[in-house]
Parts: structure tokens; sequence; C-alpha cells
């Protein structure tokens, strides 16, 4: 059960990050990011009450550190995938974002089976192959004038994933009876960090469809948030860290379909590899 929610997990971080990209090109990404921020909030309040729970001191520290952490990597992110290619700048933050629970789930004492440890290291090389940029240098790219391989995209896409990477590690932290309130922290945090951003930034006026996009990227986004919380409280984080960390193969697909940028063959190979190690991380 614990894999099967951080798939689900997966999935939703992975269309709400499309969603999320597809707003920031068409607004400024501070608007992007504090939209969809602000619309898991509300959703969160409704879910987190319903849900209940008793949230301690130290499950809202947790959650808080989480929101700045999280906001930080949603404001970097949706800047890179508005000016680079998705298919490769969300599995470049993906990669990174899963060595962090990883890492820290081992050095916390946690040993996972032989199984489930090749699951996971065959995730990371999945992410690894689906994350290299085609050789071709025509495509999406040149048509639309991006230009995803400049260093700015690239430090910005790793930076994203040490913010989503430390969010997945905070509210992992966080006690079992606390319910969704710890997530619900982490989302009142974050809006008021890309809120302050937002008014520094001073951008542009949003546009309808940007406003639409965003919407749904914070439904999705705090599906997946409510999601792997679940699945963190009950299985090992070196496993549903990285499985959750596998959003990258729903942005991609979606990114060839929607978009049209063009997937090269180990990018296809690491979408297989990423199924197969899904399988072997569950069964493990």
């Amino acid at each position: 059960m614990p894999a099967l929610l951080a798939a689900v997990s997966a999935l939703a971080f992975g269309v709400g990050d499309f969603l999320g990209g597809l707003s920031a090109r068409r607004m400024a990404a501070a608007i992007s990011g504090l939209t969809a921020q602000t619309t898991g909030f509300l959703l969160l309040m409704v879910a987190a009450t319903v849900a209940g729970g008793s949230p301690g001191g130290t499950d809202w520290a947790w959650g808080m550190a989480a929101g700045a952490s999280g906001a930080m990597a949603v404001v970097v992110f949706y800047w890179a995938m508005a000016v680079g290619q998705m298919s490769v700048v969300a599995p470049v933050s993906a990669v990174t974002a899963a060595l962090m629970p990883f890492a820290f789930g081992l050095a916390s004492g946690e040993r996972p089976s032989a199984v489930a440890l090749l699951g996971t290291i065959g995730a990371l090389v999945a992410i690894v192959l689906i994350s290299r940029e085609r050789g071709d240098p025509t495509g999406d790219d040149e048509r639309s004038g991006l230009q995803p391989r400049g260093g700015p995209v690239l430090a910005a896409s790793l930076l994203s994933g040490v913010g989503f990477g430390g969010f997945l590690v905070f509210i992992s932290r966080s006690g079992a009876d606390s319910g969704l309130w710890p997530v619900a922290a982490a989302r009142a945090t974050a809006v008021v960090i890309v809120g302050a951003v937002t008014l520094v930034w001073r951008p542009g006026r949003p546009s309808a469809d940007g406003i639409r996009l965003a919407v749904f990227a914070g439904a999705f986004d705090v599906t997946a948030n409510s999601m792997f919380l679940v699945a963190s409280r009950s299985g090992l984080l070196t496993l549903v860290g990285v499985i959750g960390s596998m959003y990258p193969a729903s942005t991609v697909v979606l990114a060839r379909w929607v978009l049209r940028e063009r997937l090269a063959a180990h990018q296809l190979a690491g979408l297989g590899l990423a199924a197969l190690s899904v399988v072997a991380i569950a069964t493990g």
C-alpha cells in the first residue's frame, strides 16, 4: 500500500507540475505559484478538518519547515519550466529531490530489502535516463524560442530539487496522529513566502488561462502532498521518497502528447525502467 500511495502521489505531482509549467508560460511564475499554493491551502483546510488529528508543536514546526522548502522550490521550478524544456527540467529536479529522502532514510537506520533496494537504485537510474537531454538540437525548443540548456535553467532545476527533497524529508517527520494538519501548515507557510516574493517581484498582470491552469495545478499538488504524507507514515522513506520523486514520468508523457516535445530512445527506456522499479519496490 505505501508504494501504491507513493506512485499515486508521483502521478499527481507530475500532472500538477505540468499544469503549473503551462501556467507559468502564460504569466509570471510567482503569480502561478501563489495561485497554486493558495488553492492548495484552501482545499487542505477543508480536508484537514474532515480528517481530524491532534498535531503537536513539533508537527507544526515540521510542517512549516516543509512549507518554506517547498515554496522556494515551487517558484524556482515554475520559472525553469516556463523558460526551459519541461521534459528536461522536471527530471533534473526530480533526481535531486529523490536522493535527499533516500540518503536521509539510510542515515536514519532504514534498511530496505535487497529487492526493494535494487528497485530504488533502478528508479534513480531511470530518473537520470529521463533527465538526459536529446542530442538532436532540432525540436520543440527551437520552434518556441526557448533555451533550456542555459546554466541558469540547470541551476534552477537543481535548486528546486533540493527544495522538493527537503519538503519530502520534513513532512515525513510529522507524527501519525497529526492528520493532514502538517501539510496544511506547510501550505500556509508557502502562501506567505510566495506572496512576499510576488509583492517584491511586482510581476505583470495575470492571465485568465494562467490562473485556471494554476488552480488545477494546486489541486493536483495538494493531492500529491496528502498521498505522500500517508505513504511516508506507513512505509520506509528510502522507498516512498524515491517513488514519490518519479513525477517526471507523467510530466514527460504529458509534454510529449500536449506540447509535442520529442523524446529520445534513452528517455523512453527510462520510463520503462521506472515502471519496473516501482514493481520491484512494491514486491520487495
